[in-house]
């Protein structure tokens, strides 16, 4: 058995290769046949070969390093930042079989969004960005497109200037979550949503709106809410459409935290999902299956959606052109509910009145 380390010398020992064949056919040189980049990955797979990325750093001026720029709000006593670690997951999925690594940025909400950023492209600390949470006019995509630092966001902008992206449909998400809603016989839909600053709470409002006028409902601006969507939020913004004295019947929740704080206020009004009241929500780690009652959601991978973060950035990086690097995804419905309304069978709580 071999001890020691795994050189290109030894690569170039057990294939009978040259040494510039070996390295050319680890780096995927289209110059070097199929068959034999193979036969070199596989012996090199074999033998636990693993590049001196050091020497490799040297020689390139690369990092070899990916970075994820992450909001982090400190004052938030609950779990809602647990969906990053989905979403990093998904992106260390992207990067296995890569020199590549992945480190975190956190941007506190209370500092400059630029410090942290401008930190990272300044030190050369890595050869990539990943920015998420992304407004109409965001300050730094602009900065990442000035410094010409290859970058991909999960979420799109308004600029002009084209940049690489992965996001979902949440105006389709939203218009086809208020659609149904309506055909199960519900006219007061509220709507939960992420703060109104950020393009994607635009893109459900737009879908929420469309329906209604579609249906020829009026758009009411009581029914239409904005919140960080923690879970406290979800409850308290309930509790205080539950108090309307034309009240909803049904309420779109952005994301599960806030369905869970929304369920929390059913409790407290006396009132039992799919009687009183109906809930839905937008669900990215499928935890709404387990809540009592599972709740119909649209569902969105966050694994998925950082593994297409990642791949997108490496293509970036290599240089394919951002126009070429920008997919939008639609979200699946999961019925675990039948939502209509009136409910069949079913009595409605005297507390929870009428509609």
């Amino acid at each position: 058995m071999r001890t020691g380390k795994v050189t290109l010398k030894t690569l170039v020992e057990r294939t009978g290769l040259s040494l510039g064949t070996v390295s050319r056919a680890l780096k995927d040189a289209p110059e070097v046949r199929p068959e034999t980049r193979e036969l070199v990955k596989q012996m090199a797979r074999q033998l636990g070969y693993t590049p001196n990325l050091g020497g490799v750093k040297l020689r390139t001026g690369k990092t070899y390093t990916l970075c994820i720029v992450l909001p982090v709000d400190t004052r938030a006593q609950d779990f809602t930042d647990s969906g990053y670690m989905a979403l990093t997951s998904g992106i260390h999925k992207a990067l296995q079989g890569t020199l590549y690594s992945l480190i975190v940025q956190p941007q506190l909400m209370d500092e400059d969004e630029l410090a942290g950023l401008r930190h990272v492209v300044e030190a050369k600390v890595a050869d990539g960005v990943i920015l998420t949470q992304t407004r109409p006019d965001d300050v730094r995509i602009r900065y990442l497109l000035e410094q010409g630092m290859p970058f991909v966001t999960y979420g799109r902008s308004e600029l002009h200037t084209p940049h690489a992206w992965f996001d979902t449909d949440h105006e389709d998400m939203a218009y086809r979550a208020t659609r149904r809603l309506l055909d199960k016989g519900h006219q007061r839909i509220a709507l939960l949503n992420p703060p109104a600053h950020l393009l994607y709470s635009r893109h459900r409002e737009y879908g929420y709106r469309r329906a209604l006028r579609e249906a020829g409902l009026p758009q009411d601006p009581a029914l239409m809410t904005a919140s960080e969507l923690s879970a406290a939020d979800g409850q308290q913004l309930v509790l205080q459409l539950a108090a309307q004295p034309d009240r909803p019947t049904a309420f779109i929740c952005a994301n599960e935290y806030a369905a869970l704080g929304a369920l929390s206020a059913f409790q407290q009004l006396g009132w039992q999902a799919g009687r009183d009241a109906c809930l839905i929500a937008t669900d990215d780690s499928n935890i709404s299956a387990y809540f009592v009652p599972p709740l119909t959601t649209y569902y969105s991978s966050l694994v998925d959606a950082g593994t297409a973060l990642g791949q997108l950035l490496l293509r970036r990086i290599a240089g394919v052109a951002a126009e070429q690097l920008q997919q939008l995804t639609c979200a699946e419905l999961l019925e675990r509910q039948d939502d209509r309304w009136p409910p069949q069978g079913a009595v409605l709580s005297q507390r929870a009145g009428g509609s």
